[in-house]
């Protein structure tokens, strides 16, 4: 291949860019620099800034550095040759999909190599109403490719609310019916402004399946319908992924990290589903991998080699990113993004590509989720299983055939391998034995502590029936004083410290004498990057917690059933003004979706711990979507008066009647939802074997992964299905296979969770009550989607059986009965509802019966 020599740049670049650049080239003893830059209105390139030096053959390349404005990426060859190198091709790519043009330099910025052109900046280009329209209207696409498709009024009024709210910059908040069809009236909109704008739009899923439902089933059928080229992703954590690189270490030298047989099991297991694996995910393993393991096998930021790693072309990681990057649709989870705008926050950077591609315009489904998630990821925490899980990962605490496993063993043996002298005697010597030292120093602290909190439990308001113990830290009435915990974090903080100072100065000694081949020597710089990160991660979190206060609550959490647990955590009592200040200010679009977002008739509960009131008036629009269900024809809503209030004596037994006498009325195909686990074994104990007299099986939540309990229920069409918290949504089983849900206690949160506790004051500090403003509206939304797991179709039938009489006995139950859909209520002692269900479900058996 003959030498590229360039264009003359002297028409391309103001000539005090050429200056700068050639400077900056000269400056870094002309090796490789990167530069961002953009142009004026002419095309000329007006403007740069230097953004990484390296080497004579490879320098770090951080994209995301891209901030708004810039529209290239440029850097030199120092032999003069600019034909493009495989790596530069990979990040050429890269930078395309980021809209960033790629130029090729050389040392004097006199010639350039013109890779990628820069993107022309383009105003938004609206989608029309008609164009929904043509889609979701009755005579739309959809009605001439799917047969037996009839226009659903509440669907298109939806597509057209999100299209509002994309072209015209909008927060809109949306309640859809069930079976109004949500997902495709958002993913129209979506797709075609993406197309047309050459833009993205991200959408969040609570769950991980929710997604994969999008990617796998919905947005292949819009592609086969639209008849436009758009492209779509699903990504999730980078922990979910395997890299190729350790897989291969753990491969070459098995006995480092696998010192039990039962470890050796698993590894073999995931190197051959590796071998054939399409996405490299963790979901693709074959079964639940335990985490201790996984961690020798996924994917991490700071253990990653990017362009200069063997593996980076075929990388599963980066073939999900770079599917993202280019693609119009991106689908995360809840998690996910608030990983990402965690990080985002920090930099105040919306643009530029972090944990997830950049973004402007975001849907979140099952929205009533956010505030959770949202406070879990703007949180922190401590744990025993958190630390020494760090430690093991850096060094196995059993050592097997003689050999010690962990990750500073595989990189003391690589630097052996290059007779790295210095800094293999100091990772030898000093390192692993201070790993030794540190996790019995840690073990020590965390025994102390334990210790400290037993002796302190008598200063707390109330503890766990089990000996657990659950509380605040501060320093008022019932709380857990912080000068309990800070001694003993203090000295675990102590050790992490000592430790991460070593791994600076093995750090230090490395970069200071580089070795071939260079992916190896930059395999041994990433493992120590990863391992002193992995400890300052542990001091940030435990300065976050005994730093807390304010706004921010901390509690620490003790048991020893089912196994020992230790852990203290720091999370906000509120999050609207953080969803203010970091997600709808800065975002052109926010869009939050469910079937749950009102108590009744009203928005203002998650408006209140969404901050949905912090958005500027002309800008916030609030909509409802009725389903299209006909709920009295449908829907038994069946409400027992005879059984005694949760908790009270005999509740327990009249329950299990009320399951038993359901089940049999509707021939197994039912939901029992609870809102404890004791209380489901303990109904499991007691009505299985009168299932399995009658030949119904019982499908137990814990028993198998809930897909596979999923299926067998379907399977069965007979099936009884007992499930606790993941069971009240997210499920969707449409036609007769479910075709009855008993609810046996309303679906309030234990309130004596430090958490909760902390909200309740802040709610009281604000003269609101936490039982009207907290506990009541989100166990409504609980209700709500309880019950929504019944009707699928609107061919589905089937009766709800809500067992806790509060709902009719209390004042209170009004507001959970207003938020049901109107269905049939029968509300009786329990023999005539029983004797209704029969006769709700003997129509179904004359309708089979007729010709």
């Amino acid at each position: 291949m003959g030498k590229t020599e360039g264009l003359d740049t002297r028409k391309l670049f103001a000539p005090e860019v050429t200056q700068r650049m050639a400077q900056a080239i000269l400056d870094a003893g002309s090796n490789e620099v990167f530069f961002l830059g953009s142009f004026d209105e002419t095309g000329l390139l007006d403007r740069i800034e230097v953004i990484a030096r390296g080497t004579a053959n490879a320098v770090p390349v951080f994209l995301e550095r891209a901030e708004e404005g810039f529209q290239v990426l440029i850097h030199n060859h120092p032999g003069g040759d600019l034909t493009p190198s495989p790596a530069d091709l990979s990040i050429a790519s890269e930078a395309g999909a980021r809209r960033l043009g790629f130029f090729i330099i050389n040392n004097e910025a006199t010639r350039v190599n013109r890779v990628v052109e820069p993107f022309p900046e383009k105003e938004e280009i609206p989608v029309e109403a008609k164009e929904i329209d043509g889609v979701l209207g009755g005579d739309g696409l959809f009605g001439k490719v799917l047969p037996g498709f009839e226009e659903r009024a509440g669907q298109l009024r939806m597509a057209h609310s999100v299209n509002r709210a994309i072209n015209d910059g909008d927060v809109a908040v949306l309640e859809a019916g069930t079976g109004i069809g949500k997902s495709f009236a958002y993913l129209v909109p979506a797709i075609l402004w993406a197309v047309k704008n050459r833009g993205r739009v991200v959408i969040s899923t609570a769950t991980i399946p929710l997604g994969e439902q999008l990617a796998h089933r919905d947005l292949p059928t819009l592609q086969r319908i639209l008849g436009v080229d758009f492209k779509f992703a699903l990504i999730q954590g980078r922990g979910n992924y395997a890299c190729r690189r350790k897989a291969e270490q753990v491969s070459s030298e098995p006995e480092i990290f696998a010192d039990d047989e039962e470890r050796e099991g698993w590894i073999a297991d995931i190197l051959d589903r590796l071998a054939e694996a399409k996405t490299g995910t963790r979901q693709e393993m074959p079964g639940e991998v335990p985490e201790e393991i996984w961690n020798d096998f996924q994917s991490t930021s700071d253990q990653s080699l990017k362009a200069r790693c063997p593996h980076y072309r075929e990388c599963f990681y980066y073939e999900a990113r770079r599917k993202a990057f280019g693609a119009h649709i991106v689908i995360v989870n809840h998690h996910l993004f608030f990983a990402d705008l965690n990080l985002r926050k920090g930099r105040g950077d919306y643009e530029s590509d972090l944990v997830i591609p950049g973004y402007q315009k975001v849907i979140f489904d099952e929205a009533h989720h956010l505030e959770d998630v949202a406070s879990k990821h703007l949180g922190s925490e401590v744990s025993r299983r958190g630390m020494l899980q760090v430690l093991g990962r850096l060094l196995t605490p059993r050592k097997k055939r003689g050999r010690q496993g962990g990750r500073l063993p595989w990189l003391e043996s690589q630097l052996a391998k290059h007779h790295k002298g210095e800094v293999h005697e100091l990772l030898g010597m000093k390192v692993i034995p201070r790993v030794h030292l540190v996790r019995k120093e840690v073990e020590q602290a965390l025994q102390r502590l334990e210790v400290r909190l037993e002796d302190s439990r008598h200063l707390i308001e109330e503890s766990g029936r089990d000996g657990s113990l659950m509380a605040r830290l501060g320093e008022k009435k019932g709380f857990m004083p912080m000068t309990v915990v800070t001694p003993p974090l203090l000295d675990a903080r102590d050790s992490l410290d000592g430790l991460k100072g070593l791994l600076q100065e093995c750090l230090d000694l490395l970069e200071d004498d580089p070795f071939e081949p260079e992916v190896e020597y930059q395999a041994a710089i990433a493992e120590l990057r990863s391992a002193k990160r992995s400890v300052v991660e542990q001091i940030g979190a435990i300065d976050f917690v005994k730093d807390a206060s304010g706004a921010i609550q901390p509690w620490v959490e003790l048991s020893s059933r089912p196994q020992k647990h230790l852990m203290l955590r720091a999370a906000p009592l509120k999050v609207d003004e953080l969803l203010a200040e970091h997600l709808y200010r800065p975002l052109s679009t926010v869009i939050q979706t469910s079937a749950t977002l009102r108590v009744g008739e009203s928005w203002s509960f998650l408006a209140d711990r969404l901050g949905w009131e912090q958005v500027e008036r002309e800008r916030l629009r609030q909509e409802e979507f009725d389903s299209p269900f006909d709920w009295p024809r449908q829907v038994l809503l069946g409400l027992p008066e005879d059984v005694p209030e949760p908790d009270r004596s005999g509740y327990d037994k009249k329950i299990h009647e009320i399951v038993l006498d359901s089940v049999r009325g509707a021939r197994g195909r039912t939901f029992v939802l609870f809102t404890s686990h004791r209380s489901l074994k303990k109904c499991a104990e007691t009505i299985r074997p009168a299932l399995q007299a009658q030949g119904m099986p019982l499908l137990v939540q814990g028993e198998a992964p809930r897909t596979e309990l999923l299926r067998q229920f379907v399977d069965s069409g007979r099936a009884v299905l007992l499930g606790n918290q993941s069971y009240w949504e997210g499920i969707d089983v449409p036609g007769a296979a479910l075709s009855c849900v008993v609810i046996p206690r309303l679906p309030f949160k234990i309130p004596n969770h430090p958490l909760e506790q902390g909200r309740a004051e802040e709610l009281e500090s604000r003269g609101k009550s936490p039982f009207a403003h907290l506990a009541l509206p989100r166990a409504v939304l609980g209700l709500r989607q309880g019950f929504g797991r019944l009707i699928r179709t609107i061919d589905d039938r089937g009766v709800v059986v809500i067992a806790d009489t509060r709902i009719i006995k209390r004042p209170y139950g009004k507001r959970f009965l207003s938020s049901l859909p109107d269905c049939r209520r029968v509300q009786a002692e329990w023999d005539d509802v029983k004797s209704s269900i029969e006769g709700f479900f003997a129509i179904d058996d004359v309708e089979e019966m007729l010709p």
